[in-house]
C-alpha cells in the first residue's frame, strides 16, 4: 500500500482522513498547513498527497505551487468544501491529481488513491 501525506490544518479532518487510509491499509504521515506539509513532503518521501486548500501560513495553492517550484512532482489530491469550478481548474492546472469535495467520501478517497498510484506505474 501507500505511503501518503494528509495537509489539512483541521485536527478533526485529518484524523478521520488517517484513520480510513489507515482502515485501506496505507501508512500516513500528517502536517497541520502547507508549510509542514511541504517539510514533510521531503522528509517523510510520500506515494500521495491529500491537501486541503484554505490553511494557515502556506494555503493549498501556495502548497501546489512551491512543491512545484522546488520539483517534487508527486502527486497531490486536493479536498475541500471550496467546490468552485475556477477553483478546481486552478488547482488542475498547477499539477493536481484530483479534486474531492469535502467531506470525502471513505470510497471516492481510496479510488482516486488507488488511481492515481496506478498511473504512476505506468
Amino acid at each position: 500500500m501507500a505511503k501518503v501525506l494528509v495537509v489539512d490544518d483541521s485536527l478533526f479532518t485529518r484524523l478521520n482522513i488517517c484513520k480510513m487510509l489507515e482502515e485501506a491499509g496505507h501508512e500516513t504521515l500528517e502536517a497541520g498547513n502547507g508549510r509542514e506539509g511541504l517539510e514533510k513532503a521531503i522528509s517523510g518521501k510520500p506515494d500521495v498527497i491529500l491537501s486541503d486548500l484554505l490553511m494557515p501560513e502556506l494555503d493549498g495553492i501556495g502548497f501546489l505551487t512551491a512543491l512545484r517550484e522546488q520539483g517534487i512532482g508527486l502527486p497531490v489530491i486536493i479536498l475541500s468544501a471550496d467546490i468552485q469550478e475556477t477553483k478546481r481548474q486552478q488547482c488542475l492546472s498547477l499539477g493536481s491529481a484530483g479534486f474531492i469535495a469535502k467531506p470525502p467520501p471513505k470510497k471516492e478517497v481510496q479510488e482516486l488513491i488507488c488511481r492515481v498510484l496506478a498511473d504512476g506505474a505506468a
